[in-house]
């Protein structure tokens, strides 16, 4: 019997005896740490943004690229009047293969690739109303490119054999900008040929018309219709007057 009482008092004891909470006795949880995912930017350090003088002969550049040792990486736009396009460049060569590829006269644009770049270019192209582009003949043909937007806003580059060379901007005036949509809306563009050349004659130059997605190529001005010969006059004769050239 005196074993039960000390039993007693032993089980009495430990039920006055203060417990500590779980809280304060068990360890915090330990808090699963996942590593927080790096997305890298894709790199453009080694690309070019180029931008064809003529859309035609994408078959021939993508050879001279790969003759080369580079890579045409992508295509970001194509229509049937330009072409722009992404090439990959060996480490630290971007400058020189920029200077190398302006030589072999097949592009109106070379530049750094950035997506900035990259994003108004095609959006200067949706934009644009009229292109023309006239590339060296023989001689001392004036080369240069001009573009002019649906707003009338025009950008001049002077190239060569040109009084003014380097890029240049104004702006048309509004009886400028309609008589120049007029003469475009005066025949479908798309009712031109491709092509006036004569393939006999070497010592002459292109020029391409660019305009409502349809690209002309002019090297023979002969048998021309009379209604492209006036968009080209028309606006040869601004830049006459803006004493770009002579």
């Amino acid at each position: 019997m005196k074993y039960l009482f000390y039993a007693f008092l032993a089980l009495l004891s430990m039920c006055n005896t203060p417990k500590s909470s779980e809280n304060e006795s068990a360890e915090p949880p330990l808090k699963e740490i996942t590593p927080e995912k790096v997305v890298m930017p894709a790199t453009t350090e080694n690309e070019l943004i180029v931008v064809l003088k003529n859309t035609d002969n994408i078959n021939e550049v993508k050879e001279l690229i790969r003759n080369s040792g580079l890579t045409w990486n992508n295509t970001p736009y194509n229509t049937e009047a330009t072409t722009i396009g992404i090439i990959k460049v060996p480490d630290g060569k971007r400058d020189f293969w920029k200077n190398k590829l302006q030589e072999s006269n097949e592009f109106r644009f070379i530049e750094k690739n950035t997506e900035e770049k990259l994003t108004d270019l095609i959006s200067e192209e949706k934009n644009n109303l009229l292109r023309i582009t006239k590339t060296p003949c023989f001689g001392d043909c004036p080369v240069y490119t001009v573009a002019i937007d649906k707003e009338g806003n025009v950008v001049y580059n002077g190239i060569q054999y040109v009084l003014v060379q380097g890029a240049q901007e104004f702006k048309l005036s509004k009886e400028q900008l309609q008589e120049l949509n007029d003469k475009l809306l005066k025949k479908e563009f798309s009712s031109f040929k491709k092509v006036y050349d004569n393939p006999e004659v070497l010592d002459l130059g292109s020029t391409y018309i660019v305009y409502d997605g349809k690209q002309v190529t002019v090297r023979l001005w002969k048998d021309i219709p009379k209604e492209l010969i006036d968009i080209h006059e028309y606006v040869d004769g601004i830049l006459y007057d803006k004493k770009f050239f002579e």
